[in-house]
């Protein structure tokens, strides 16, 4: 008899230590942390492994193919983890970008020198910080969604087309008139806005990170040159890759 209780406490000694290494739970029921899409979410629970858990992650990521509102460019972007389920994290995005689109019109630079000049203004340039946060519905996983808003600094330039009026004075032989000659004039710009950004992100390796964005939003306040245009559209999107530690 005690032969066979001596025998019994040591297996129950032996399963509760096996089911405590293996993650199990007082029913032997494994609580591995599984996201939605099937795929395991890095680290388990408990302070021995506390340094590979979500809110441990960071990731860092360029964008080589980024646009705004006022042109194309590149991103550079700071994502960090704000709880261990992933659901909830911060994201600074900085964005470089230029408006390419520009023509060689005939342009106004002060005076009218020839009505037949024609000029090639320097791309105008925005730069733009967007702190803010990312929400995962679905938690962890190889592909993930998020969804969050992003408050909106912008500073730089910005090209704006007129047709400047030409003045011709009368003459005994031509009497005087006024035509329109298409240029183009760089301001100087302050924007301050919101945008909600939506992004799709791969775990492609443990540690290499692809990402899709497309944000959409609006500025309260747009300053171009002297004047306040307040109210203006804001978007960018880009193609993400990045590096998860």
């Amino acid at each position: 008899m005690k032969g066979l209780i001596l025998t019994a406490c040591t297996l129950l000694v032996f399963g509760a230590t096996y089911a405590q290494d293996n993650g199990s739970d007082d029913d032997g029921i494994t609580n591995e942390r599984i996201a939605f899409d099937g795929s395991p979410k890095p680290g388990r629970d408990g302070a021995s492994c506390c340094a590979d858990s979500w809110n441990r992650l960071t990731t860092i990521a360029i964008s080589p193919l980024q646009f705004t509102e006022n042109g194309v460019g590149l991103g550079l972007s700071y994502e960090r983890a704000l709880d261990k389920n992933g659901i909830i994290s911060a994201y600074v995005p900085a964005i470089a970008t230029f408006n390419m689109n520009h023509h060689n019109d005939r342009y106004y630079n002060g005076y009218y020198n020839d009505p037949y000049y024609y000029g090639n203004p320097t791309p105008s340039y925005m730069v733009y910080l967007m702190p803010g946060v990312k929400f995962y519905p679905t938690g962890m996983g190889k592909v993930k969604y998020a969804v969050g808003p992003n408050a909106v600094i912008g500073m730089g330039q910005r090209t704006t087309r007129y047709d400047y009026p030409m003045y011709y004075t009368s003459s005994y032989y031509n009497p005087g008139y006024t035509t329109y000659v298409p240029g183009e004039v760089i301001q100087n710009r302050l924007l301050l806005g919101m945008m909600v950004n939506n992004s799709l992100n791969i775990m492609a390796t443990k540690h290499l990170y692809i990402g899709a964005e497309l944000g959409l939003g609006f500025t309260y306040y747009d300053k171009v040159g002297n004047y306040n245009e307040g109210v203006n559209f804001l978007a960018q999107g880009a193609f993400k890759m990045g590096y998860t530690f």
